[in-house]
C-alpha cells in the first residue's frame, strides 16, 4: 500500500513538473511574441544594396556603392558556386539545417571554453546568430550574446533557411567596404560568385572571420594560412579527399582587389540616378546592351583615338531596330579621359545635326506630293528672302536630280524642298515624335544643321527608314525596369509612309562606303554623314535591315576642329561598327505603292504626258502609286511647264561647254588604303555618268576596276569628259 502510495506521488510531482514546464514554456513564448512586437526586426538597418548595372546576358556593366559607400550585392544560394555553400555550412554550421536559429552544444562548449580559458576559443554563433550581428552589431558581453540570440530566433520564426542564408550570403563583411560572396568574388578574383574555383571559395567562407585580417590584398600570407586552416577542416570533415587538401592547400593565392568593369559608365550613371529619383531601389538594373558588342565597340573606338587628336570626344548608338534596344553605347571616347571630356555624355548632348536632317525633308515631301525621286531640283546660286545658302564646296552644279541632291548633300536643294513643305511643317511633324529642334521659330536654315539635335534624336529618326517610317526610340533596359521607364514609348503615328521611307532608304543605301569596297556580309546600309558650322560636328548614321548607328565626333566644349568632317570621320567609324553586327536577317522589301516611272525634265511629269519636243531630258523615277508631281516652281518668275528654270538657265548660259560639264570622282576618294583580294572589283563613282576612266593613264572599259592585276602601291585613278578631268591617288595592299 505505501508502494502504492509512493507511486501516486511520482506521479502528482511529475504532473506538477510537467505543469510547470508547460506554464514556463509558455510565458518564455509569450515573452518572446511579446518582445518580437516591441522590437520588430528591422531588415532595413544594414541599408540598400549596391546598385549593380548588367548586360542582356548578366555581366556586369558597371557597380555603384550604395548611401553608406558599401559595396553589396543581393546574392541568392543559387547564385554562388554549389562548393562555397558545401564548404561554408561545413566550416561554420554543420547543423545549419537543423536547428533553430541557436546550436545549444555549440554555446555551451563556447561558455565552458571561455570560462577555463578567460578569453574567446570558439564563437559558438550559428549562421543564423552571425546574420542577426550583421543587423545588430553588439559588444562581445553576455548581455550581447542573449540579444543576439534573440534576433536569431526572431529570424528563424519570420524566415526560411535559404531565405536566412541568402541574407548571410547578401552582408557578410569581407574587409574593407565589401560585403557579400557577390561584391567579394567581383572585387577579389574579377568572376562572378558562381564562377569561383574551390580553392577562392575557401578563402570566402574565412574572410568574415576576421575581414581586416584576412583581406588578400593588405595580408595576402594571413589570409592564405585562413584559406589553408578551412581546407583542414574539410579534409577532417570528409568534404575533400586528402590528395585535392594537398592541391588545394599548395595553390597560390591569386586574390588582389580588383578595378569593376565599366564597360558602358555614362549609360550606367544615367541609369542609376533614374533608379535614384524614382525612389526605387532594386540593386539590381538589367541594359539591353550586349557583352561581347559593347566589347568590340570599345575595342574599335580605342583603335580610332590613337589617330584622333586628344581633345576630340566620341559617341556612338548601335540600336536593333524591331525592338528599339541598344546593343552598345559610348557616351564618350574614355570616361577616364579628362582632356576629352569624358564625364559628358555625348549621346546626350545638344548639337547642330548638319546634314543629317535632309533625308528627312526630301521623304515629307514625297509624301506630300511634291516631288519623286528624279524631280529637277536646282543647285543653282539662290536667295529665298534674306537666306543665301551656299554648297559646303563652294561650287553649284545646275539642274540635279533630287536623289542625287540627297546622296551629295547638296544644301541649295534642300532648302528649295524644305522651303516647298515649310519649316513649321517639318518642325511639328518632328515634334510628334517627341523630337524638338531647339529653335524659336521654325526657320530654313534647319535644313543645314541651324537647329539643335541629339545623337539619340538622328537614331531615333533613322529607325524609321528601316521601320516602314515609324520610329523606334532607344530602349536601354529590359522590359523597362520599375522606376526606369524610358522617356520615348513607340508611337503609332509614322513620320513617313512606307513608300517614303524605303525611297528615301534606297537613295541613301547608293551612297559608296568609305575606305572599303564593300560593308561585312554585303549589308545593305542607308546612311548620311553631317559636317556642322565651323567643323564643330561630325556625323554619320546609317541604318539597315536589323539594325542603326549613329557616330559623332567633335570637341565636347564645342570649339570647332578644322577638317573634320562627316564623311573623313565619322563615316569610316560607322562602317567599322556596322562590320562588328551579325549579318541582317532580311533587306527592306519595297512597298507594292512604289512604282517605277519615266519623267521628263524640265516638267517632271510622266514621260506618256509630255510630248516628244518637250521632254528634253529624260529620267527614270520611283514615285508613289505612280503620281509625278511638276517640278517644283520658283518664286518671282512665271514659266512654262516645259522651261528650265530661270536660276538653271542663268548659271549655265555663260559657262564654257568644258565647264558645263566638271568632273568630281566621287569614289574611290584621294589616298584610300585597299587590302585586296581575288575576284575583288572596285566600282568608280563620278558625277558624270559618261566619263572615261583611266588607270595609271591607261584607258579602262566601264566603271569597275579589277584590283587583282595591280601591284602593291600607289596608283592613279582618273576620270574625263572631254577636257575636264578629275584624280585621285588609291594605295593597295
Amino acid at each position: 500500500m505505501q508502494r502504492a502510495v509512493s507511486k501516486r506521488g511520482i506521479k502528482v510531482k511529475l504532473a506538477w513538473l510537467g505543469g510547470i514546464s508547460l506554464a514556463t514554456g509558455a510565458a518564455l513564448m509569450a515573452l518572446f511574441a511579446l518582445c518580437h512586437w516591441l522590437m520588430p526586426f528591422d531588415f532595413a538597418a544594414k541599408g540598400q544594396v549596391s546598385t549593380t548595372v548588367y548586360t542582356e546576358q548578366g555581366q556586369i556593366l558597371r557597380q555603384f556603392t550604395n548611401q553608406a559607400g558599401v559595396y553589396r550585392i543581393a546574392t541568392q544560394v543559387d547564385q554562388v558556386s554549389p562548393f562555397y555553400t558545401q564548404a561554408l555550412l561545413a566550416y561554420e554550421d554543420r547543423y545549419f539545417y537543423q536547428h533553430v536559429g541557436v546550436n545549444p552544444v555549440s554555446l555551451v562548449r563556447a561558455l565552458f571554453q571561455h570560462a577555463y580559458y578567460g578569453r574567446v576559443i570558439s564563437g559558438g554563433s550559428t549562421i543564423t546568430m552571425q546574420v542577426a550581428r550583421m543587423f545588430y552589431p553588439h559588444q562581445r558581453t553576455y548581455l550581447g550574446k542573449i540579444s543576439q540570440i534573440f534576433r536569431a530566433l526572431q529570424l528563424e520564426w519570420m524566415l526560411d533557411k535559404g531565405q536566412i542564408l541568402n541574407l548571410y550570403l547578401t552582408h557578410t563583411p569581407m574587409g574593407g567596404n565589401i560585403e557579400g560572396v557577390q561584391a567579394a568574388s567581383l572585387r577579389y578574383f574579377g568572376k562572378m560568385a558562381k564562377d569561383l574555383s574551390h580553392t577562392e571559395s575557401a578563402l570566402l567562407v574565412v574572410i568574415p572571420q576576421r575581414p581586416s585580417l584576412h583581406r588578400p590584398d593588405r595580408h595576402p600570407q594571413l589570409a592564405l594560412n585562413a584559406r589553408n586552416k578551412v581546407l583542414d577542416r574539410l579534409l577532417n570533415f570528409g568534404v575533400i579527399t586528402p590528395y585535392q587538401h594537398d592541391v588545394m592547400a599548395n595553390e597560390a593565392l591569386s586574390a588582389k582587389r580588383r578595378p569593376l568593369p565599366q564597360l558602358t559608365p555614362l549609360l550606367a550613371r544615367e541609369l542609376q540616378k533614374k533608379q535614384i529619383d524614382s525612389s526605387i531601389n532594386q540593386g539590381r538594373i538589367t541594359t539591353t546592351i550586349n557583352q561581347t558588342l559593347q566589347a568590340d565597340v570599345n575595342a574599335v573606338v580605342e583603335q580610332r583615338l590613337s589617330r584622333l587628336s586628344p581633345l576630340l570626344s566620341i559617341g556612338i548608338l548601335v540600336m536593333e531596330n524591331a525592338s528599339g534596344h541598344v546593343l552598345a553605347y559610348k557616351g564618350s571616347a574614355d570616361f577616364n579621359d579628362a582632356q576629352r571630356a569624358g564625364h559628358v555624355d555625348m549621346t546626350k548632348a545638344v548639337r547642330s545635326p548638319g546634314s543629317t536632317l535632309k533625308p528627312f525633308i526630301y521623304g515629307m515631301a514625297l509624301d506630300l506630293g511634291l516631288v519623286h525621286s528624279a524631280s529637277l531640283l536646282t543647285d543653282t546660286p539662290r536667295a529665298f528672302g534674306d537666306y543665301r545658302p551656299a554648297n559646303f564646296s563652294q561650287g553649284f552644279i545646275g539642274a540635279m536630280r533630287l536623289d542625287q541632291a540627297l546622296q551629295t548633300s547638296k544644301n541649295v536643294p534642300a532648302v528649295q524642298v524644305m522651303a516647298a513643305i515649310t519649316p513649321a511643317y517639318f518642325a511639328d511633324k518632328l515634334k510628334q515624335q517627341g523630337i524638338s529642334l531647339r529653335v524659336a521659330e521654325p526657320n530654313l536654315a534647319i535644313a543645314l544643321g541651324g537647329n539643335g539635335s541629339t545623337l539619340r534624336e538622328l537614331v531615333t529618326l533613322y529607325s524609321a527608314l528601316a521601320r516602314q517610317g515609324k520610329v523606334a526610340p532607344p530602349v536601354f533596359t529590359m522590359a523597362n525596369e520599375q522606376g526606369l521607364t524610358d522617356d520615348n514609348t513607340h508611337r503609332a503615328a509614322p513620320i513617313l509612309s512606307p513608300a517614303a521611307a524605303w525611297i528615301i532608304a534606297d537613295t541613301l543605301a547608293k551612297i559608296p562606303p568609305p575606305d572599303r569596297a564593300k560593308p561585312a556580309w554585303g549589308r545593305k546600309i542607308s546612311w548620311k554623314t553631317g559636317t556642322s558650322y565651323g567643323y564643330r560636328d561630325a556625323w554619320a548614321v546609317g541604318v539597315s535591315h536589323d539594325y542603326t548607328v549613329g557616330i559623332w565626333i567633335g570637341r565636347p566644349d564645342g570649339a570647332p576642329f578644322v577638317g573634320q568632317t562627316g564623311a573623313n570621320q565619322a563615316g569610316p567609324l560607322l562602317f567599322d561598327t556596322f562590320d562588328l553586327l551579325p549579318a541582317d536577317k532580311g533587306r527592306l522589301t519595297k512597298p507594292s505603292d512604289v512604282v517605277a516611272k519615266d519623267i521628263c525634265w524640265p516638267s517632271g511629269l510622266s514621260r506618256n504626258l509630255v510630248a516628244e519636243k518637250d521632254c528634253l531630258t529624260r529620267q527614270r523615277a520611283w514615285t508613289i502609286k505612280g503620281l509625278t508631281p511638276v517640278t517644283l516652281a520658283e518664286p518671282g518668275r512665271k514659266r512654262s511647264l516645259h522651261q528650265w528654270p530661270l536660276s538653271v538657265e542663268t548659271l549655265t548660259k555663260p559657262m564654257h561647254a568644258s565647264s558645263q560639264k566638271r568632273v568630281k570622282i566621287s569614289f574611290p576618294t584621294n589616298n584610300l588604303t585597299i587590302f585586296s583580294y581575288p575576284k575583288q572589283k572596285l566600282k568608280l563613282v563620278s558625277n558624270q555618268a559618261q566619263a572615261n576612266w583611266y588607270v595609271n593613264d591607261q584607258f579602262i572599259t566601264g566603271q569597275q576596276l579589277e584590283l587583282a592585276p595591280l601591284k602593291s602601291g600607289k596608283h592613279r585613278i582618273t576620270a574625263c569628259v572631254e577636257l575636264a578631268c578629275d584624280a585621285v591617288d588609291i594605295l593597295v595592299y
